[in-house]
């Protein structure tokens, strides 16, 4: 992915903005992440639904009613949704989306742009550094697999507003964003800070041939019995 889709121009091209997650910093914006924890959460239901299907199935066997027990399996499906729902939106309400800097030019101040809203804006002196954490996989020898690639993004702060690594898209040029975020704070005397660990990918490990196979050991023993007389 070209770096200037994680570090881009705001909408009204006075900030750039660091982009972990698409959207947020309205309520509008959060009544969509509301809808969309609904969402996860309705496929957390789906995923369990063959569990869902065996306690039917077992409680009618035991004498249970099928309608009873699809009501009474609908009914904690439904219990365990609203208590969990608060949480995952809670949850992706404070989430950070971005983070704008502002000027675009030679940025002075910086503000962390959560789901529901955007931060106030503080001075970029308080930014430490931005840490680029690469982690490469690299094929074993004659892997046919390419290597795997990922980047992860902490933005540090004196005041620790957000401080935990985001995970750039996959496929996010690391070379290209730590040159574009070079040129943006290099004039402020912000640090830009990589960070490279490679390993080489295990090799799977052969099938045991442990197995009894037909006509091995066994059958070989069985010559060993006894024959008729005569």
């Amino acid at each position: 992915m070209p770096a200037d889709e994680v570090l881009r121009r705001g909408r009204d091209g006075t900030t750039v903005d660091l982009v972990f997650e698409p959207g947020g910093g309205s309520w509008p914006a959060a009544a969509l992440l509301v809808l969309r924890t609904l969402a996860v959460l309705f496929a957390v239901g789906l995923a369990f639904l063959p569990a869902g299907i065996l306690v039917v199935a077992v409680a009618v066997i035991v004498g249970a009613t099928f309608v009873g027990a699809v009501t009474v399996c609908g009914a904690l499906w439904a219990a365990a949704a609203l208590l969990l729902w608060p949480f995952v939106a809670a949850a992706e309400l404070r989430s950070v989306r971005r983070v704008q800097f502002a000027p675009a030019r030679a940025p002075t101040e910086l503000r962390f742009v959560r789901g529901a809203r955007a931060g106030t804006w503080a001075p970029v002196s308080g930014l430490r550094r931005i840490q680029l954490d690469e982690s490469v996989e690299e094929p074993y020898e004659g892997d046919p697999e390419p290597a795997v690639r990922t980047l992860d993004i902490t933005v540090v702060t004196l005041a620790g507003d957000d401080g935990r690594p985001h995970r750039a898209p996959k496929g996010t040029d690391a070379d290209a964003l730590q040159r574009s975020l070079e040129d943006l704070f290099g004039p402020v005397g912000v640090a830009v800070v990589r960070r490279t660990e490679r390993r080489v990918r295990r090799r799977p490990r052969p099938p045991s041939g442990g197995g009894w196979v037909y006509g091995g050991s066994g059958s070989a023993n069985s010559g060993g019995g006894f024959s008729g007389g005569g």
